[in-house]
């Protein structure tokens, strides 16, 4: 209930609670947007929950009076950005809770502690990862998942822990991404978390675990959870594994043949068309990246030529879109375009085998 036990009041910077604040509402849903602030020793924190998320984020504060207080998150994010810049004093005396700063005051009616959000069970033990290392983990494959919610598995990152490596894996059925990366300590197992969820909490983790309920990430000044999707993950990996004897290879600049496809992909104009195809093929010695319009945009051609070193058949013809999307997900600078056998996945490999990409040929 509301009453003398909502009582807090803090000096903060503006712009640090309003990024911790923002960051917490990004989980809340309208019928249930309630956060709670914790002033304690030398920080603020807040606490917020979604129908399947969770987040916590914590902001170095000058407690003046330590103390709690359930407010909307939503109502409080409209204020927090409204507030000028430098350092502000959050105040809750049971009533209400005002943001003061500079010559501005902005106050806002605090909620019930019934409506404190619960905090999910922690993992038994948060695994240090390399910051860098998993955002590569993750830029690497989640852009290649699914995007309808009606297929929340395709929606989602499978990770799996063995051998001491995470590998993380992603595919919308038409392309696809691996990628691993070393982690010791995590127990062996499978879990599958959001995609959209995964590309938003990449930067900046130190450390990740997970229960047999959710993915939990851990920045330092955020902790971030999510429920885990349920259901069988497509069996993609045996897609990944290169022939012996591949019907041709291209070895080429990766940049150069991300800026061919986006210049092809721009002379497109026919709206009616679903996919854009390019079309790879060896011309005198070189790799001949091409685009011939088809329906209204029959008149449309165009061609770029890059130097490559090609052995075999590379004829292949692959939608713009996931040839920027699967090229985008590697960082090598040169990269190996397999071309496995006709109307098979086409690979994309990198000398340091951190990350491998698929896509299915457009027949």
């Amino acid at each position: 209930m509301c009453g003398k036990d909502m009582m807090v009041r803090v000096l903060v910077d503006a712009r640090e609670f309003a990024n911790m604040v923002a960051h917490a509402a990004r989980v809340l849903e309208r019928d249930n947007p309630y956060v709670a602030l914790d002033a304690a020793d030398d920080g603020l924190a807040i606490g917020a929950a979604g129908d399947s998320q969770w987040s916590h984020g914590r902001v170095d504060a000058t407690v003046l009076e330590a103390g709690s207080a359930v407010v909307s998150g939503l109502w409080l994010n409209a204020l927090a950005n409204a507030m000028p810049s430098g350092e502000i004093g959050v105040e809750a005396d049971g009533v209400y809770l005002t943001l003061r700063g500079g010559e501005a005051s902005l106050r806002m009616r605090v909620g019930d502690e019934g409506d404190r959000p619960a905090e999910p069970a922690a993992p038994e033990r948060m695994v240090p990862v390399d910051a860098d290392a998993y955002a590569a983990l993750c830029g690497s494959v989640a852009p290649e998942a699914g995007g309808t919610r009606d297929q929340p598995v395709l929606a989602s990152v499978r990770f799996v822990a063995a051998g001491g490596l995470l590998t993380a894996t992603a595919t919308n059925r038409y392309m696809a991404g691996r990628r691993s990366i070393p982690v010791g300590g995590v127990p062996d197992g499978e879990w599958l978390a959001d995609a959209d969820w995964v590309k938003r909490n990449a930067k900046g983790v130190n450390a990740i675990g997970f229960t047999d309920r959710m993915m939990v990430v851990d920045t330092g000044g955020f902790t971030d959870a999510i429920v885990l999707t349920a259901g069988q993950y497509p069996m993609v990996d045996r897609l990944f594994d290169r022939p012996g004897d591949p019907a041709g290879v291209a070895v080429v600049d990766r940049r150069a043949l991300m800026d061919a496809a986006r210049m092809l992909k721009s002379v497109c104009f026919d709206s009616r068309m679903g996919i854009i195809p390019l079309i790879l093929d060896e011309r005198d010695g070189m790799l001949r990246v091409r685009y011939a319009g088809d329906g209204q945009d029959s008149d449309s051609q165009g061609v770029r030529l890059l130097e490559a070193d090609i052995t075999g058949d590379v004829d292949v013809k692959l939608n713009a879109d996931y040839l920027l999307t699967v090229l985008a997900g590697m960082d090598a600078d040169r990269v190996s375009v397999v071309k496995t056998r006709e109307m098979s996945p086409v690979l994309f490999e990198q000398d340091d085998s951190a990350v491998e990409q698929l896509v299915m040929p457009v027949r």
